[in-house]
């Protein structure tokens, strides 16, 4: 397998996670199912070979994907073709949905649509342009400079939704949301909906999603593990609403995460 990762400038590195260029991934099994972390994502699709969305739990192909798609916010696990002839994969922080696509990202919460419903036949032409590149660097530059000229400058995401995400994700297990509402300036209703607006889910979704995903950092390279102290370290004082959680965000018991994941925290195989 080829994998790159693109280097960020300092201006994308404020919207953009990642950008993984993959080629020849051809893991054991076919199928894997991609647990939330509060990101958006663009793929491009570079084979020419569609990629899936299945109905959890059954092997029913419900969506098929082709050349660029755009994946909105997960509230839970979806489950998606393993494989990667040849990809690449541009992964926005959260809130930054809003500042590329320019409409409320709430609008895309839980779905996976042809990228070309946001952003017209450019972003085809684009798909194009990343096909004839000759290398991965090369397409890199070709992907970086569609993205300095789509995405939009915004100060409220800097700011104030920059201030709320910080907030949640440094202190998961400590953060009281009403004190942030109170900080924010905005009314309780006002401050929801502002933050769909930028992230795609309220609040308290990202709240959970984020302290989920601090147990799967938590539990990644460690023999020897503790549900109850990991639980309590995330801010879970009732073991039955982290297994609660643990499910819906993953379908499966925490003690069958452990057996099931290999090298990617949040992309467990179905086999």
């Amino acid at each position: 397998m080829l994998f790159k990762q693109h280097v960020l400038d300092s201006y994308l590195s404020k919207y953009i996670l990642e950008i993984n260029y993959i080629k020849d991934f051809h893991p054991g099994h076919t199928k894997e199912k991609y647990l939330p972390d509060g990101t958006i994502n663009l793929v491009f699709e570079l084979a020419g070979k569609p990629k899936y969305i299945y109905r959890n739990g059954l092997n029913e192909k419900v969506q098929e994907c082709r050349d660029v798609w755009f994946s909105g916010v997960q509230r839970d696990y979806i489950t998606i073709s393993a494989e990667a002839e040849e990809m690449m994969v541009l992964v926005f922080k959260p809130g930054a949905g809003f500042p590329l696509i320019g409409e409320t990202v709430s609008k895309y919460s839980n779905k996976v649509v042809a990228a070309q419903q946001i952003f017209g036949s450019a972003i085809l032409d684009l798909h194009g342009q990343i096909q004839k590149d000759a290398s991965p660097e090369s397409k890199f530059s070709s992907v970086e400079h569609w993205l300095k000229e789509q995405l939009n400058e915004d100060d409220f995401y800097r700011d104030i939704i920059q201030y709320a995400l910080n907030a949640i994700e440094e202190s998961p297990n400590q953060i009281v949301l009403g004190t942030l509402v109170e900080k924010s300036g905005y009314s309780q209703k006002q401050f929801i909906q502002l933050f769909k607006k930028y992230v795609g889910i309220t609040p308290k979704r990202f709240h959970r999603i984020v302290r989920f995903n601090k147990i799967l950092s938590a539990v990644e390279n460690k023999e020897q593990i503790s549900w109850t102290a990991i639980a309590a370290d995330c801010g879970y004082f009732d073991q039955s609403h982290f297994i609660k959680d643990f499910q819906s965000f993953s379908g499966i018991n925490p003690k069958k995460y452990l057996k099931d994941i290999e090298d990617y925290p949040n992309f467990l195989p179905v086999k």
